[in-house]
């Protein structure tokens, strides 16, 4: 290293870019699997018989085998046609159960009672939340699979079962007017 303007020797000649790291860690968890894969091929020990304790390198691979256990696979065409009926059957039973609970608080609220925001319009507002609650357990017998549905999935079956009753509701209030 050659001596700087102001006589000091340059420490950092040149500094690695983003790249050059990033092919350093590929190259260093390439290593990492590969020795994963030398040792299953090999007789296997307990790590007490190999060393006390794992390595950096160890614990890396044992990381990257689980991460490339994890890795999702492809879907197939049938598995994507499949979800898609499942997709569908969902939003048709919420939309049911909202033409359901559309008629039923119009039959339990009498019609000349709605002015405004008073205690039938709430018994109207609950049974449509009891509409809502329904759908899990529909979803249960029917096996259509509402563990995998999230908040997301959740507040989209609200929503459509909330319309579907609001429009309902609202069509058979006026029926008469």
């Amino acid at each position: 290293m050659s001596a700087g303007p102001s006589g000091k020797k340059d420490k950092n000649p040149r500094k690695k870019t983003l790249m050059e790291k990033y092919k350093e860690y590929l190259e260093q968890q390439k290593r990492a699997s590969s020795a994963s894969k030398k040792d299953e091929a090999s007789p296997k020990k307990t790590r007490e018989e190999k060393h006390t304790g794992p390595s950096d390198q160890e614990i890396d691979a044992d990381t990257s085998e689980e991460v490339e256990e994890e890795a999702p696979r492809k879907k197939t065409k049938e598995d994507k046609q499949r979800e898609h009926i499942g997709r569908i059957e969902k939003t048709l039973i919420a939309c049911v159960l909202g033409i359901i609970t559309g008629v039923i608080s119009f039959m339990v609220v009498n019609p000349s009672q709605i002015l405004g925001f008073q205690s039938y319009t709430i018994l109207a507002l609950l049974i449509m939340i009891a509409g809502i609650v329904v759908q899990r357990h529909l979803f249960i017998l029917l096996r259509i699979g509402s563990q995998k549905m999230g908040i997301k999935d959740w507040l989209y079956q609200g929503f459509m079962t909330f319309a579907f009753w609001f429009i309902t509701w609202t069509l058979l209030l006026t029926q008469g007017a």
